[in-house]
C-alpha cells in the first residue's frame, strides 16, 4: 500500500475537524494510528494529550 495520502482521506479529516481549535480544543492533523511508532504524553502546561510520532520528538518534548 502506498504511503501517499489520498484526496478522500484529506476531505474526511477536514470534516472531522483535524488541524483546528485552540489550546484544549485543538485536534491534531495527524493521529497516532496514522503513523508507526508513537507515544502519548500529557502536557504539563496545557493538560492535554500530546501525540508524539517518533523517539526523537519524544526526547525533545521531555
Amino acid at each position: 500500500m502506498s504511503k501517499r495520502i489520498r484526496t478522500f482521506e484529506i476531505k474526511k479529516w477536514i470534516k472531522q475537524g483535524r488541524g483546528s481549535g485552540i489550546c484544549l480544543d485543538y485536534k491534531s492533523w495527524l493521529k497516532i494510528q496514522d503513523e508507526g511508532r508513537s507515544t502519548r504524553l500529557k502536557g504539563i502546561k496545557t493538560s492535554r494529550q500530546h501525540e508524539i510520532l517518533s523517539d526523537l520528538e519524544r526526547t525533545t518534548f521531555i
